[in-house]
């Protein structure tokens, strides 16, 4: 923050940026959504438009972190929106290769990836990330954060061995800048649970990352968003391995975990019952996973559109349901 001024107290652009900061969530987690959060947005932007000096990066940080609050609860329009503008207002006065506008357009390329606008997210994401690469070096936490976001676009557009490769790089500089118990790396970590073969699975670290729900129970404790993460990514892959009974049993545990804490309509509630509606199929249970996948769409299509990847994803899961496949 600026430094006092002559009569000892905070300067006015100053004072207004600490307000604000105030009232934005310190650590953004994923949640419900939450209205009172859009309200703040005129006000980040309207204070961006008009502070220079070094309160122009204190107020992006906070603009930043108002749209990583929005993104974690679903709010994925807004969340773009205003870390795309903030980035735009704050870039006049410190350039384009500032640390919080490069952080900020990283965030705006998190939230396109939401949206289903998957090669705007990777061009916007790649960008960041080798301008990152380039100021501050590959071990940098903001160059990972922005490969974590750009492997996440990889891996839906099909392009599997550039994701791994990409999730794994990350797993590494996260190890070594945080550290093995940091929350971001044990977020990479279950990133692999979900992306890797099923054979690499069984191999992956020894072996030791099918016990990573535990460890981020342990280090997190078992409420944690991280390790419910972690416990979805590890029923994914008791899928894949075909130990459907047991991914069953922790996959519904997961999904009613989310629903408890997210609400029904929360995109990862979504996804936790698209893969419980295969699970219950896998087991000759097909009714029943028609009825889970019938009711995910019907939710997608109208939170995310009729058109969006997700939707288009879970309407062709249920149309191979009602043509009579068992494990699409």
């Amino acid at each position: 923050m600026d430094p006092l001024g002559p009569d000892g107290h905070l300067p006015l652009d100053a004072t207004a940026v600490r307000f604000l900061d105030a009232v934005v969530p310190r650590v953004p987690d994923a949640g419900p959504h939450d209205p009172r959060l859009r309200l703040l947005v005129p006000h980040a932007l309207a204070l961006l438009g008009r502070v220079g000096g070094p309160s122009a990066a204190d107020a992006l940080a906070v603009a930043t972190r108002l749209s990583v609050a929005l993104h974690r609860t679903g709010d994925y329009v807004v969340a773009w929106e205003t870390a795309r503008n903030a980035a735009d207002l704050a870039e006049r006065h410190l350039g384009a290769e500032h640390r919080t506008v490069l952080a900020a357009r990283s965030r705006a390329g998190r939230a396109l990836f939401r949206l289903g606008r998957y090669a705007e997210a990777e061009a916007a994401l790649r960008a960041v990330r080798d301008a990152q690469e380039r100021l501050f070096g590959a071990d940098d936490p903001d160059t990972a954060d922005s490969g974590y976001g750009l492997q996440l676009v990889l891996a839906n557009l099909g392009r599997r061995e550039e994701s791994v490769a990409l999730l794994r790089d990350t797993v590494t500089r996260r190890r070594s800048a945080l550290g093995d118990a940091h929350p971001l790396t044990l977020r990479a970590r279950a990133g692999l649970l979900e992306m890797l073969p099923a054979a690499d699975v069984v191999t992956e670290e020894g072996g030791s990352l099918l016990t990573l729900p535990s460890e981020c129970e342990r280090v997190l404790g078992p409420d944690h968003t991280v390790t419910l993460g972690a416990r979805h990514n590890h029923a994914w892959a008791l899928y894949l391995m075909g130990r459907f009974d047991e991914a069953d049993r922790e996959i519904r545990q997961v999904a009613e975990a989310y629903e408890r804490r997210f609400g029904p309509e929360y995109p990862i509630v979504l996804a936790a019952r698209q893969l419980l509606s295969r699970t219950r199929a896998a087991l000759g249970h097909v009714e029943e996973g028609i009825a889970l996948m019938a009711d995910v769409v019907e939710r997608r299509e109208r939170g995310l559109g009729p058109e969006h990847p997700f939707t288009v994803a879970s309407r062709h899961l249920l149309d191979a349901y009602r043509s009579g496949g068992r494990r699409p």
